[in-house]
């Protein structure tokens, strides 16, 4: 029960937090009016990649090495977010939003109608991979009636979505597959630290912290062939999440009516849907086949101190 309340909280935590206030608010902005609004930051490092391929060919005679495509995403951050609030005696108190964000989305569409053979055509490939090392770290003293609220994520976000269909009037060879490659590696670390809080107002301090891997594969393949389908019509699925990043939380005082409130959550979440579909006149050699394989591992810790 306890690692589907965290997976439920990292999902939202971090889905909500990281991917759609990093990539929303993008660049840092800050804002500060101690005597109306305390200290208000935000704060995010966002990558983002979108691709979208189609290949149709249409041929009275054979297709030979024609209509594929291929996709290869990479991402690299090794930036951190650092901040630092101190006072806030208004009403609203010191609020931090930070987030990292990654985000990969590809769709790939392939098409093949050929009079004779379809020979090494139609194939869909795609690689995403990214790579997360930096921190977000934050440290919030003072706080006035609303207290400390700090919304810290990391999120990593995969979509790939692959379509091929090849109708051949001879021998189909080596097409109409569709091949997904996803990696996701995390070691960035939430850290935060919130002191005071104690005025009178009903907030005190509030941590959301959240880590979230996402990854989602569509592959459907369709091939008919008047002849021979060999090595056609096949998807292959790998999919891989490594997080060793940590949430880590200090809230000390809290004196408010509403205390100290902490939610935390570390999510790894894959979604693989295959579907392939042959029709051959001859033999169906190696054709026809989904193979997914799926890998998750986590080291990251939950770690809160309340005081």
């Amino acid at each position: 029960m306890n690692n589907i309340v965290n997976v439920n909280k990292a999902l939202s935590v971090s889905t909500v937090l990281a991917m759609s206030f990093v990539l929303l608010l993008g660049p840092t902005s800050m804002t500060m009016n101690v005597f109306a609004q305390g200290n208000t930051a935000n704060q995010g490092i966002g990558q983002s990649q979108f691709a979208t391929q189609l290949g149709v060919c249409v041929s009275g005679d054979g297709t030979l090495f024609s209509c594929n495509n291929l996709n290869a995403q990479n991402q690299v951050n090794t930036g951190n977010n650092a901040l630092a609030q101190q006072g806030g005696g208004g009403k609203g108190g010191n609020t931090a939003n930070q987030g990292i964000g990654q985000s990969q989305s590809s769709n790939q569409n392939a098409l093949c109608v050929s009079g004779t053979g379809t020979f090494v055509s139609c194939n869909n490939v795609n690689a995403q991979n990214q790579v997360n090392t930096g921190n977000n770290a934050l440290a919030q003293s003072g706080g006035g009636k609303g207290g400390n609220t700090a919304n810290q994520g990391i999120g990593q976000s995969q979509s790939s979505n692959q379509n091929s269909g090849v109708v051949s009037g001879g021998d189909t060879t080596g097409s109409g597959n569709n091949v997904n490659t996803q990696s996701q590696t995390n070691t960035g670390n939430n850290a935060l630290a919130q002191q005071g809080g104690g005025g009178k107002g009903k907030g005190g301090n509030t941590i959301n912290q959240g880590i979230g891997q996402s990854q989602s594969s569509n592959q459907n393949s369709g091939v008919v062939s008047g002849g021979d389908t060999t090595g056609s019509g096949n998807n292959v699925n790998t999919q891989s999440q490594t997080n060793t990043g940590n949430n880590a939380a200090a809230q000390q005082g809290g004196g408010g009516k509403g205390g100290n409130t902490a939610n935390q959550g570390i999510g790894q979440s894959q979604s693989s849907n295959q579907n392939s579909g042959v029709v051959s006149g001859g033999d169906t050699t190696g054709s026809g086949n989904n193979v997914n394989t799926q890998s998750q591992t986590n080291t990251g810790n939950n770690a809160a101190a309340q005081q």
